[in-house]
């Protein structure tokens, strides 16, 4: 999940990347899976997110992580951002209306598991 940097409210978790603060480090996710986890947040600074399959802990089986790119879509439409999907072989573009939450999940739940299985 590539986010900006709000700081209003908790979103999720996502893969560490160097340069994050150390203040929105998951210390307890990371204890528990011994895996770099960073907090995102959302607030007025953090308006356009991307949801990339590729940055969720590849421990993850396929269901785990269409599940976990489904929740996240609904969430960033709750909250009225602007969000896309990436996955192995497919980009679902910037967007933020109800047909684009449709489109993002009917994508999710279409998904080739076999192409995921060989990424």
């Amino acid at each position: 999940m590539n986010a900006g940097t709000g700081t209003d409210d908790f979103f999720g978790l996502r893969a560490y990347q160097s340069g994050d603060s150390p203040r929105h480090i998951a210390w307890k996710a990371v204890a528990r899976t011994e895996t770099l986890l960073t907090k995102v947040f959302t607030g007025r600074a953090s308006m356009e997110m991307w949801f990339d399959w590729n940055d969720l802990p590849s421990e993850l089986g396929t269901e785990a992580r269409l599940s976990r790119l489904a929740r996240w879509v609904l969430l960033a439409h709750s909250g009225g951002l602007r969000f896309g999907v990436k996955l192995p072989g497919a980009e679902l573009p910037l967007g933020s209306s109800d047909e684009h939450e449709r489109a993002c999940l009917r994508g999710l739940a279409l998904y080739d598991t076999d192409h995921a299985a060989a990424s």
